[in-house]
């Protein structure tokens, strides 16, 4: 607080910078903070606007600032102000002691509390320009670049989040909710990242972290780059780190795997821990009942959509002009436009249909095949794992038991099954054909291994439940066009998991759940001309990570699937089903 002067208005307390009480006239008036005259003469902007937080951002002559505010709300809230500081003041506090430490961090400019009783804290900060959040910078502006330059931000920016990592905990921060959208990055020269922290309130200080207090803050910051950068990238952060605060030697590699096996159990107990949350009711997700329809659907579902549905599932099945994905006594599936937040958009609605009388009964003791579907997808999004956006799940019931059900998720434009698409290469000049195989190969591969590592399964894999659609294009934003014949050497294919009823989560994955998966997938391509031995070895290479372990004990996996899939094949021909 050195060097604060006190100022009061509007009934709040301030305490400002020397530099901030000089301009004090352009920042109150006589209600207190000029915050509502700003906004309505656009001069700030909401950045986030919340029941427990708003932020916004205020532009003024000669002077950028943010104004986060922090709002009393309920008897925890009071009883909290009655026996420790505000918010805002614990906020301010930090910020100026990580300065005095050397942390690069937000830089506080004025703290402001109710005189009396609980109420509305203030916090003022110097906003840091052409700056954005990591995380946004991660999976927004990155992959939109060059890949010569992705590479040098991505290897740059793992040794400055080491750093940054390794000066905190020297000077006893630690930041315990530690992920990327809290760190704000801004590129100066020839790309050099610069970095500083930013919502203070979880950063506690202290003395210097020792070795385990160190690990255990790495776990927990490593779990959010764990699911989207690769373990090159990992290490570089790692030595880096290592080689900044002398936590490890420099380089060393076991302690780097065994911050990659405690990250990947902490993200298992998260994952777990989360799995149940679109069940419920909280500002993602909604319960919704009308008549004898219930469910659960997204929170940013137009509430009119959700309506129609809850009126009548079975109507847009109706519809003359509705396109038809699928017709067959167990499911019916139809391609809709329902409005979103950016426009129309193209939804998949699928039917569930009884075909037994024992369905209903089942359902008590385990969910419902489009209750599964729902719950995995949100599961595999929320692993990082690529699958359309469940959007809602209803289900008709009679006599409280569940009967048809029906399943919304978004829908993959332009995207084909892996099997067709596969066919459609054999249309394509010979040299850029074995060149998308191989790339489209090693990225099913790669994502079948990473299913795995995070301890789910898929039974039913076959290559008509994998989609192939274009790299480039997001769930959040409007589809590339690409061409109809498939993508070019230079075009990377993104593959996607749909058809979720098989998926199960496992406390550990055996083998054997393993080569059904494989065994079910290699099904599709038994007997394909396009796809050869060696392309089967080199699936199995990538599945089995040779670079990282070694070819050892890969025949065994090749005896194992073969002998597999003859079984398999002689099932489905003894009961009369299509092999594919």
């Amino acid at each position: 607080m050195t060097g604060a002067i006190d100022h009061d208005a509007g009934g709040v307390r301030w305490s400002l910078r020397p530099d901030l009480f000089e301009r004090r006239a352009d920042l109150f008036g006589p209600d207190g903070l000029r915050l509502a005259e700003w906004l309505a003469g656009g001069q700030a902007t909401v950045v986030k606007q919340a029941s427990h937080r708003s932020l916004y951002r205020v532009a003024l002559p000669g002077l950028d600032l943010h104004v986060k505010c922090y709002p009393a709300a309920g008897v925890v809230s009071w009883l909290r102000h009655l026996v420790r500081p505000s918010k805002a003041r614990a906020e301010y506090e930090r910020s100026l002691a990580l300065a005095a430490l050397r942390v690069p961090a937000v830089e506080a400019l004025a703290v402001g509390e109710p005189r009396h009783g609980a109420g509305t804290s203030y916090l003022l900060t110097r906003t840091v320009p052409q700056t954005q959040p990591l995380s946004e910078f991660f999976e927004t502006t990155l992959p939109a670049l060059p890949p010569q330059r992705q590479t040098r931000l991505r290897q740059r920016l793992a040794r400055a989040l080491g750093r940054l990592l390794a000066a905190m905990h020297g000077a006893g921060a630690v930041h315990h909710d530690p992920h990327p959208a809290n760190i704000l990055l801004r590129l100066v020269g020839d790309d050099e990242p610069l970095l500083c922290l930013v919502d203070l309130l979880a950063v506690r200080l202290g003395p210097p972290l020792g070795a385990a207090a160190r690990f255990d803050n790495l776990v927990v910051f490593n779990r959010w780059f764990a699911l989207r950068s690769d373990r090159s990238d990992r290490l570089r952060f790692w030595r880096a780190y290592s080689a900044a605060c002398g936590f490890a030697r420099p380089g060393a590699k076991p302690q780097a795997a065994e911050l990659e096996r405690r990250t990947l159990e902490s993200n298992l107990r998260f994952w777990r821990q989360h799995d149940r949350r679109c069940l419920g009711d909280n500002r993602y997700f909604r319960r919704v009942r009308a008549g004898d329809v219930s469910g659960h659907v997204v929170a940013d579902l137009a509430p009119d959509v959700v309506a129609a549905l809850l009126a009548d599932p079975d109507e847009p099945f109706r519809r003359p002009d509705v396109v038809v994905l699928k017709q067959s006594p167990s499911s019916a599936v139809v391609v809709l436009e329902i409005p979103g937040p950016d426009g129309p958009r193209r939804v998949v609605w699928k039917r569930f249909s009884v075909t037994s009388r024992s369905d209903p009964w089942a359902a008590l003791f385990r969910r419902t095949p489009a209750l599964r579907s729902y719950v995995m997808g949100h599961g595999l999004r929320l692993r990082g794992l690529p699958t359309p956006r469940p959007l809602a799940v209803l289900h008709r019931r009679r006599l409280g038991l569940p009967r048809e059900g029906y399943l919304l998720t978004e829908m993959v434009p332009d995207a084909r099954d892996l099997l067709a698409f596969v066919t459609a290469l054999a249309q394509r000049p010979a040299a850029e054909r074995r060149a998308t195989l191989r790339t489209l190969i090693d990225s099913v591969a790669r994502l079948v291994r990473t299913l795995h590592d995070r301890r789910l399964s898929h039974r039913d894999l076959k290559a008509a439940n994998l989609l192939v659609a274009p790299r480039g294009w997001s769930l959040a934003r409007s589809a590339k066009v690409w061409l109809a014949d498939g993508v070019t050497a230079s075009e990377e294919a993104a593959v996607w998991f749909i058809d979720l009823v098989g998926v199960k989560r496992h406390g550990d994955l055996g083998r054997a759940r393993r080569v059904q998966n494989l065994t079910r997938l290699h099904v599709s391509f038994v007997n394909h001309p396009g796809v050869s031995r060696t392309d089967k070895l080199r699936f199995l290479r990538v599945y089995l990570a040779w670079g990282l372990h070694g070819k050892t004990g890969w025949k065994e996996w090749w005896r194992e699937i073969a002998a597999a899939t003859q079984t398999k094949i002689q099932r489905n021909r003894r009961k009369g089903r299509v092999v594919g």
